[in-house]
């Protein structure tokens, strides 16, 4: 009985090894997929829990630091507009919108 087994194997060891090798292959793809799916659960959480701190903190805000948020708001998206403006090829027009951002954003460092 060994003795035929022996054979048997060693007749479809190819065989043998390639359906241990697929096998073993949808295993890994299907543990990246859950963990890609939880990756993205994870991004989803974090998310909403940034903007719910969010919206936490500028309920506690007094009337007094409105001004204050208000300009770090706009210089954030000024330096991301600065920022996209830098990477492109710009047009002579483009330039101009890019030196009054450039100043906008000294007039808020300040």
């Amino acid at each position: 009985m060994d003795s035929k087994f022996i054979e048997l194997i060693k007749k479809y060891k190819i065989y043998i090894l390639a359906s241990l090798l697929l096998i073993f292959f949808v295993r890994s793809c299907n543990r990246g997929r859950q963990v890609s799916k939880l990756e993205k659960t994870r991004n989803l959480t974090i998310e909403t829990t940034d903007s719910l701190l969010t919206v936490i903190e500028s309920n506690n805000y007094e009337i007094d630091k409105f001004p204050e948020v208000l300009r770090v708001e706009k210089l954030r998206i000024y330096l991301a507009l600065d920022d996209t403006i830098s990477r492109v090829d710009r047009s002579p027009q483009l330039m101009g919108l890019h030196t009054m951002i450039k100043d906008e954003i000294l007039d808020l460092q300040k």
